[in-house]
């Protein structure tokens, strides 16, 4: 399953909230942050600083095979 970079930060954590460790462990403040609402995964990443196929790896992994959409 690939990871829609399009998911709003909001709804990938309501929808698996085992994500929220990733990051958390990435020292990425998404978790909580009013912009969650709208900012992209996308977005997140860009703003960070992180390859965006590398965050959603890592993002794809905390969420349960069978729970993959």
């Amino acid at each position: 399953m690939k990871l829609n970079a399009k998911i709003t930060i909001s709804d990938l954590l309501t929808k698996y909230p085992r994500t929220a460790s990733i990051f958390i462990k990435k020292k990425m403040l998404c978790v909580g942050c009013p912009s969650e609402e709208f900012h992209t995964l996308e977005d997140a990443a860009r703003l960070y600083g992180f390859d965006l196929n590398d965050l959603t790896a890592a993002i794809s992994k905390a969420i349960p095979k069978g729970k993959r959409q």
